[in-house]
C-alpha cells in the first residue's frame, strides 16, 4: 500500500538544526517515509548520529509519542530522546542504526527474514505485557466492531468502494466474531506498527535481531491482536513456518495468544482497512490494496471454517 502524506514536509533551515541539536551540522539529510511528520538525519560535527522529528498533528500526537517513549525507555529497543522542543513540537533523538522490516524482507535472502519472527514474536509478547498510557475503564473492541458492520452495510463510500459480494461477506465474517474480537487485556498498542516502522539489524550470518520500533505518536490502548493484526495484514508475505516460529517466541516470551489467534488479528486489523475505504480523499491505489488484502482474509476465513467442519 503506498500511502500518500498527510501533512506537507515542513521546511527545516540549517541554523535551525544545529540549535536544536545543540552542536553543528557535519551533513543533513530528509529522510523519506514519513507520513505525517518532517524527519531529517543529522551527523553532528562529533560523529553523533541523531534524528530531528518535526510534529505536524498537533500538541496531542507530540505529547504522546513523548509519554510513550519515556514509558518504553529500557523496556523495549526505542529511540532515546536527547532534546525536547515543546513550542515548536520537535523531538530529537539518537538514530537507531539498521534498515526496516520490510527492506528486509525485499534485499536480505529468505533466511534472514525467516530468523526474525520468534525475535518479532518476543517483541510483540514485550508490548502486549505494557499497560496503556490512558485509564480508560470498561474499554472494548465493540464499539470499533459496531461502526464497522455500520460502514459495510452502507450505504456509503465503503462499502461503495468495496463492492456488495465483499461487504457482505466481511458482514457475515463480523457476525458473532464479538468475543473473538475482545479477546485478551487492554495494553499498550503502537496502531502503526509493520515493515516499515520496526527496524532489524544483522546479528550473525544470516541471523538477524530487532534493532528497534520508531513513530510511537499514534500510540494507546489497543487489544494484543491490534497490532499483530497490523504486523499480519500482508499474509502472503509471512509463511506458515514464520508464523509457527512467530507464535512460538511470543509464547516463550510468556505472551498468551488465543488458538484462533492469526485470523482473529488479522479480522480486527480489518477494521484499519474498512475504515480506510471510507475515506474522503481518492486514493485509488491505496483502496485496491485494501480490497486485495480484504479479500485475502476472507479467502482465509472460508478455507478455515471448511476445515474446521
Amino acid at each position: 500500500m503506498i500511502d500518500p502524506r498527510i501533512y506537507p514536509l515542513i521546511e527545516v533551515s540549517r541554523d535551525e538544526l544545529e540549535r536544536l541539536i545543540g552542536g553543528r551540522v557535519a551533513r543533513s539529510q530528509a529522510i523519506e517515509g514519513g507520513l505525517r511528520n518532517t524527519l531529517h538525519r543529522v551527523v553532528r560535527t562529533d560523529g553523533a548520529t541523531l534524528v530531528v522529528k518535526h510534529h505536524a498533528e498537533g500538541d496531542t500526537a507530540f505529547e504522546r509519542e513523548l509519554a510513550t517513549l519515556e514509558r518504553l525507555r529500557g523496556i523495549l529497543p526505542v529511540p532515546e530522546v536527547v532534546r525536547v522542543d515543546r513550542e515548536r513540537r520537535v523531538l530529537v533523538y539518537h538514530w537507531l542504526f539498521g534498515e526496516t522490516l520490510d527492506a528486509c524482507r525485499r534485499n536480505e535472502p529468505p533466511a534472514a527474514f525467516a530468523s526474525l519472527a520468534e525475535p518479532l514474536g518476543r517483541l510483540f509478547a514485550w508490548l502486549a505485557a505494557i499497560p496503556p498510557l490512558e485509564d480508560r475503564p470498561g474499554w472494548s473492541t465493540g464499539p470499533a466492531v459496531a461502526f464497522a458492520r455500520t460502514q459495510l452495510a452502507g450505504p456509503g463510500r465503503a462499502r461503495e468502494r468495496m463492492g456488495t459480494p465483499l461487504a457482505t461477506a466481511l458482514l457475515a465474517a463480523l457476525d458473532g466474531a464479538d468475543a473473538r474480537l475482545a479477546w485478551g487485556t487492554p495494553c499498550l498498542g503502537h496502531h502503526d506498527i509493520g515493515g516499515r516502522n520496526v527496524l532489524v539489524q544483522r546479528a550473525d550470518g544470516d541471523r538477524w535481531r530487532i534493532a528497534g520500533v520508531i513513530d510511537w505518536e499514534l500510540a494507546g490502548i489497543a487489544s494484543p491482536l491490534g497490532d499483530v493484526g497490523a504486523l499480519f495484514r500482508y499474509a502472503p508475505r509471512y509463511d506458515a513456518a514464520f508464523v509457527a516460529d512467530f507464535a512460538r517466541g511470543y509464547r516463550e516470551a510468556g505472551g498468551e495468544l488465543p488458538d484462533d489467534w492469526y485470523l482473529s488479528a488479522r479480522l480486527l486489523d480489518a477494521l484499519h482497512l474498512i475504515d480506510t475505504l471510507d475515506g474522503v480523499r481518492e486514493l485509488p491505489g491505496v483502496y485496491s490494496d485494501c480490497r486485495m488484502l480484504l479479500a485475502k482474509l476472507v479467502g482465509d476465513l472460508v478455507t478455515s471454517a471448511r476445515n474446521d467442519s
